[in-house]
């Protein structure tokens, strides 16, 4: 295992070396981020030149990439373009706060409701309960974000009043006691979380339902079986251990949504996490903060690939890493 350790994190930074390569040469195709300033009757052609050379857009594309590589490792991600100037760091850290606020909490509703339904519901093929969640989980898999988040806008924020319809906070809460602040957050973020745990709840209880039916006909259970094991000890101990091998994968490649952020969701409810941010970056063409929302989700798709391999070694004995 520490043979396989650390040749997977070799492996992760030669990865993440790729992947930063590639994304510095997509966005330089995308041409120069000060083309659109020469349309301003504001900023001087001088101001143009002064701009490009202290960003090195005057500098040859491996010589830029290079620099902004050292930097970016030694913790200097820049500045915002057409942010006001306000360090990338900054931004990405307020917009990572709120996005945790409410992905974690539509992960574990989503988890915690879709895992036991699709296990039930496997147990119980064919029956009203299995046909019912399974029509439940087709819906909410298939249901596209947006349209689902305008609808519950519509019916809880104008028709019936019940619920803000965008935001995070009720203007002038910011200086009310923590209490009071997190009940008011709360009834922000409940469209959001919803819509989020609706669509997550229908994917986990069918992958959850499908993992589970491809175990439950295997020998070593009915050898289990015959051996006098009690159902519950059959089907906890035998069947789910190995039908969470599959759940581990999709548990690791959700890792990085919990910081990315959902981009559709964040901008339909005017949430200012990491999905919004992203989308605001490359809407405007924001060169330098772009780079980063979009490395930051690669690195924890790294880790989270890398934390799904090392799970399936604790939860199933027959895979052995060396």
């Amino acid at each position: 295992m520490r043979t396989y350790v650390i040749r997977r994190i070799l492996q992760m930074i030669l990865l993440f070396i790729g992947i930063s390569a590639i994304l510095f040469l997509i966005f330089n195709a995308m041409g120069d981020p000060f083309a659109q300033l020469t349309a301003s009757s504001i900023i001087g052609p001088e101001d143009i030149i002064r701009l490009r050379h202290q960003w090195g857009f005057d500098l040859p594309v491996y010589l830029r990439f290079f620099k902004w590589f050292l930097a970016m490792i030694r913790g200097n991600w820049g500045v915002s373009i057409f942010g006001g100037g306000r360090p990338i760091t900054e931004l990405i850290g307020n917009a990572i706060s709120w996005t945790l606020k409410f992905s974690i909490l539509a992960f574990i509703l989503s988890v915690g409701i879709g895992i036991p339904t699709g296990i039930y519901s496997a147990l119980h093929q064919h029956s009203i309960f299995d046909n019912i969640f399974t029509i439940f989980a087709f819906f909410g898999m298939s249901m596209p974000t947006f349209w689902f988040g305008f609808m519950l806008m519509i019916i809880f924020g104008l028709k019936l009043h019940l619920l803000p319809v965008g935001g995070v906070m009720t203007p002038g809460m910011e200086t009310a006691s923590f209490f009071l602040r997190i009940l008011d957050q709360i009834k922000y973020f409940v469209l959001p979380v919803f819509v989020l745990s609706f669509n997550g709840i229908g994917s986990w209880t069918r992958y959850t339902r499908t993992s589970m039916l491809e175990v439950l006909h295997q020998d070593y259970l009915r050898t289990a079986r015959a051996k006098g094991l009690s159902e519950r000890v059959v089907i906890i101990k035998h069947a789910l251990k190995n039908a969470l091998i599959p759940i581990v994968t999709l548990l690791g490649a959700h890792l990085p949504a919990l910081i990315s952020g959902a981009m559709v969701t964040e901008t339909v409810f005017s949430i200012p996490g990491m999905g919004r941010l992203t989308y605001e970056a490359m809407m405007n063409n924001d060169y330098m903060l772009a780079m980063a929302c979009l490395l930051l989700d690669s690195i924890f798709l790294i880790i989270g690939n890398f934390i799904a391999d090392i799970m399936y070694a604790v939860i199933d004995p027959r895979i052995k890493y060396s």
